[in-house]
């Protein structure tokens, strides 16, 4: 299974998502429900849940995974963590060799503020209480003694991680102009403008800005730089030099690349972690 590309989700925004559960599941929590962690190794895999019992927390330890929902779409890198709530319909593919480290949580037990998933950054505390977890089966993980306190911990920490705007997050467009904005801007990221896009979808640049903000819960800048600098990670993931990335998601120098992507994820793309600097995982 081949992973999906920025210009591929963004199409797939446009249209509805259709919910569906598949028979073969790797992410389904267990059937007692206890809270735990689990190691995944979801090599070019693909699922989907009309919901399920208990939260997950994943983190991306190797690979790519793309995440998709009734509110839209996500890109989880290396590194990066992602919170699906309880009772939220999903989908998910992942690349070859991707590793996954499920942790499972009591919704009564953690609290979550927002609507849907969540992308962020790992820290290095989360994953290392993740890897603590991991050592125990599920037996262990309902019995040991220092179980609910580890789990509870994460269960906090995830406000502080995910206090951040969504990153990683192409929206959900609803209406026919949105839509034809999204189709606007898979076929011209490098070189789109507010104008060919209002064009595109039969509105003026003022309406644009304002149903951006309505439909998307961002304006049409930040819609198209969030699209940019997917696609930009993706081409950092597949060893692209910098100086190229810049211009292909459309950029006039490699210093502006630099600042907007510094800005976007607090550290320049030089510092951003390749595949072959991810620190391995211990188990």
């Amino acid at each position: 299974m081949q992973s999906v590309t920025t210009t591929q989700r963004l199409l797939r925004t446009a249209s509805d998502f259709v919910a569906a559960a598949t028979p073969d599941r790797l992410l389904a929590p267990d059937p007692v429900e206890v809270e735990r962690a689990v190691l995944l190794a979801a090599d070019a895999w693909q699922e989907g849940s009309l919901g399920d019992p208990m939260h997950k927390l994943v983190l991306v330890r190797a690979g790519v995974m793309d995440l998709e929902g009734a509110s839209g779409g996500w890109l989880v890198l290396p590194g990066h963590m992602v919170f699906i709530p309880a009772d939220r319909a999903f989908s998910l593919r992942t690349g070859p060799g991707t590793k996954l480290e499920v942790v499972h949580l009591d919704p009564a037990r953690t609290t979550w503020h927002h609507h849907g998933c969540w992308v962020a950054a790992a820290t290095p505390l989360a994953a290392s209480l993740i890897e603590r977890a991991l050592a125990w089966d599920a037996g262990e993980a309902s019995r040991a003694p220092l179980a609910p306190y580890l789990f509870r911990t994460l269960a906090l920490l995830c406000g502080e991680i995910f206090s951040g705007p969504r990153m990683l997050w192409l929206p959900a467009a609803k209406s026919t102009e949105m839509r034809n904005v999204v189709h606007y801007l898979s076929g011209n990221l490098a070189n789109a403008s507010a104008g060919d896009a209002a064009t595109a979808a039969g509105l003026s640049v003022r309406t644009l800005q304002r149903r951006c903000v309505d439909e998307f819960q961002m304006s049409w800048r930040a819609f198209l730089r969030e699209a940019r600098m997917m696609r930009a990670l993706e081409l950092l993931m597949l060893g692209h030099s910098i100086s190229a990335i810049a211009g292909l998601v459309g950029f006039e120098s490699v210093s502006a690349f630099t600042v907007a992507f510094g800005q976007r994820f607090g550290r320049p793309p030089s510092e951003y972690p390749r595949p072959a600097e991810l620190p391995p995982s211990g188990r």
